[in-house]
């Protein structure tokens, strides 16, 4: 089963989820379980509405040494919390 990474930081009202690999995916929750389901709901719509061959997941390495990436999104490793989301199910 392919998994993508979310990376959850915490945000003004609570978590904001983060799945680099999947451009514009972005969820919210009060905590970062909230966050986490959010997020899992929102990349199962994504790869439904994307209808073609969806994007490959990189492994977490790969995202953490993105710099362009972490600056774009604000993304503070010391306050993030890493989480693999199921592609289907």
């Amino acid at each position: 089963m392919t998994h993508y990474i979310a990376i959850l930081v915490p945000s003004d009202d609570g978590w904001r989820a983060l799945i680099p690999d999947m451009p514009d995916c972005e969820a919210h929750g009060s905590d970062p379980d909230s966050a986490k389901l959010a997020a899992s709901n929102s990349l199962r719509q994504r790869l439904r509405a994307n209808g073609a061959t969806p994007p490959r997941p990189r492994d977490l390495t790969q995202i953490a040494t993105d710099r362009e990436w972490m600056s774009r999104n604000d993304v503070d490793f010391s306050k993030a919390i890493v989480a693999a989301i199921p592609a289907s199910g």
